[in-house]
């Protein structure tokens, strides 16, 4: 057998495994090393899963040895951001404020994988409640960059973007509700894939909630998306299932019209190596034929700072405050902690007035994304700052490209599209209108195949 993980990704793992190159515990086996190795300083992973993958593992084991695999995931190796329920694994939120507490079920896109044979390795750092772009949790320690652990992972599923960078295994699994996924695969040089919302069943579902793959490629998004989103009556909030070619990436670019849109809100100051890596990925789309055009800002107000500013300080003061498993707040992070004081003071009124601001968002947001093929955009206006920022301060600007998609539970993917002269990764975000997850996926898969060197991450740096 071999003793190194073909690369690849999940196809080039699941060859290896019906060839008889590799097996499943072998793989499990290489993945907890390279956790071992690497972990003591990116602290990447909150919890480890090691008995219950060695069982799943052999199992798969058996199967492959058998030739019958449950399918193209049988034996994959995968984790699962923290905040993703699982009954062999405690919950804590990233948080020493709560009580280490076994979930009484597992959340249904977990179910999935475990369906599907993949066998999860662990769960990854978040920081604490989820509550910042940042990988800072007063629990699990601070989850630090791939390409330099002095920078920020982005957040808040911090660790899966370390995690699929760094290789822990080709599938990884966050949760976005304002940009989670996608800001932490831009920072990492990653996938990051938020689905429509109601695409992925979620078990404590919440509007603009979705959970989706983080991945070294597209492919492997798209594949895991095959799974992610089967049924589950779990989730009275998902559209119904539909049967989706999820693998099918081909797509003729020359026929699109794609807008291209570097300033999202006057006064939103994003980086100049950001917007022009954006604008060099427009031109790759143009060159081959796709009719791109600039757009300027198109929102009438800043309703991501202003109308939401309410709404996400109640939705946090909550988190903290009301979950049983809390039971010492003084132990979380003081940040997140001031960021909510007071909040409890506000009245109903305000949260209604906040909670209307977002109708025009996504009114204007989707006007948009209708008029359009593909809206490119920077993932987020800035680079990776230091590891040990909760970057609170930056709020508006990590947010302004990410939040409208998921107020609108528009498809979005981060893929990375260059790197700044320090070295740090950019992200493109792709995004289309609501349930055309595919067209999105296939124009990343487009844009990935034609990039160039240059926006290409050389992932054997971190193997």
């Amino acid at each position: 057998m071999s003793s190194t993980t073909p690369a690849g990704g999940i196809a080039a793992l699941s060859q290896a495994f019906s060839a008889g190159r590799l097996t499943p515990t072998e793989a499990l086996e290489q993945s907890l090393a390279k956790i071992a190795g690497k972990d003591p300083v990116h602290r990447a992973i909150a919890e480890r899963n090691t008995d219950d993958a060695r069982a799943r593992a052999a199992a798969s084991d058996e199967r492959w040895r058998r030739g019958a695999p449950l399918g193209p995931l049988d034996g994959v190796p995968v984790t699962i951001k923290e905040r993703l329920s699982m009954t062999t694994m405690p919950r804590t939120y990233g948080s020493l404020a709560c009580t280490p507490t076994l979930p009484a079920q597992n959340e249904p896109s977990v179910d999935r994988m475990l369906e599907a044979g993949a066998v999860v390795v662990a769960s990854t750092n978040v920081p604490d409640f989820m509550g910042t772009a940042s990988g800072v949790s007063t629990r699990y320690g601070v989850a630090r960059n791939a390409w330099n652990p002095a920078w920020n992972t982005g957040g808040s599923s911090a660790g899966a973007g370390s995690a699929t960078a760094l290789g822990y295994a080709p599938l990884n699994l966050g949760t976005d509700i304002g940009g989670s996924i996608r800001v932490p695969a831009a920072m990492s040089g990653v996938v990051g894939f938020k689905p429509s919302f109601g695409r992925v069943p979620f078990w404590n579902v919440y509007f603009g909630r979705v959970a989706g793959p983080m991945t070294r490629s597209v492919e492997d998004a798209a594949l895991a998306m095959r799974f992610l989103s089967l049924p589950d009556a779990r989730d009275c909030f998902a559209m119904p299932y539909q049967d989706l070619p999820w693998t099918d990436l081909d797509i003729d670019v020359s026929s699109m019209r794609i807008a291209v849109c570097t300033d999202l809100q006057e006064g939103k100051l994003v980086d100049p190596e950001i917007v022009a890596a954006v604008e060099r990925a427009a031109r790759v789309f143009e060159a081959a034929g796709a009719r791109v055009e600039a757009v300027g800002p198109y929102l009438s107000h800043d309703y991501v700072s202003q109308g939401q500013a309410v709404f996400q300080a109640a939705n946090r003061w909550t988190a903290v405050h009301d979950d049983p498993i809390v039971t010492d707040l003084d132990k979380a992070d003081p940040q997140l902690l001031r960021s909510v004081a007071g909040t409890e003071s506000r009245s109903a009124v305000d949260l209604i007035r906040s909670i209307n601001m977002v109708i025009p968002l996504v009114r204007e947001t989707c006007a948009l994304l209708d008029a359009y093929d593909v809206v490119l955009s920077p993932t987020i206006g800035f680079l990776p700052g230091p590891a040990e920022s909760t970057q609170l301060e930056e709020t508006s600007r990590h947010a302004i490209f990410t939040r409208p998609l998921s107020a609108a539970g528009a498809p979005a993917v981060s893929v990375n599209c260059g790197f700044s002269a320090e070295g740090k990764p950019i992200g493109l975000q792709i995004a289309a209108s609501r349930w055309e997850d595919l067209r999105v996926l296939r124009a990343a898969h487009w844009y990935e195949q034609h990039r160039g060197a240059e926006a290409t991450p050389d992932w054997s740096v971190l193997d």
